[in-house]
């Protein structure tokens, strides 16, 4: 079962500036799409969503096992950076520097997490709250 919802997803396009400010900081090199799994504040989920991050970090690399990401950059991007200290290693996981995916794509969300997938032309799509596989394939197939 799926939650998306057409209010929860849109398709838009990101500035030039916005999409160097991406491949630049998020170290997304020749791949076509990128997905980002985007973790809210905690002040914007109902429940503490920092807690056992590394215990979150191995449900995802599961998560994400089962799907094909051939030239897909899939990072992990946290609001709270000092929350997710012990894990963010700026290779795979990321602090949201400047609050860059925070304020331009979930500022208004009261959820605990959202994903945001972007193609090199800077057309991106992103859903709000949890998320399934189907959803991600969904999106990174309307991106492709």
């Amino acid at each position: 079962m799926s939650f998306s919802n057409a209010k929860s997803q849109t398709n838009e396009k990101l500035s030039e500036e916005h999409l160097k400010f991406v491949i630049e900081n998020y170290q997304w090199n020749s791949e076509d799409v990128m997905i980002i799994n985007f973790r809210q504040p905690k002040s914007s989920c109902h429940y503490d969503n920092y807690e056992n991050l590394k215990q979150s970090s191995d449900w995802w690399t599961e998560f994400y096992s089962e799907m094909d990401l051939e030239n897909i950059h899939n990072i992990f991007v946290y609001s709270d950076s000092n929350k997710a200290k012990a894990v963010i290693d700026s290779k795979n996981y990321f602090s949201d520097i400047n609050n860059f995916f925070l304020e331009n794509f979930f500022v208004k969300n009261r959820s605990c997490f959202g994903i945001l997938v972007i193609n090199k032309d800077g057309d991106f799509k992103k859903k709000s709250g949890e998320y399934t596989q189907e959803d991600i394939i969904e999106l990174v197939k309307n991106l492709k």
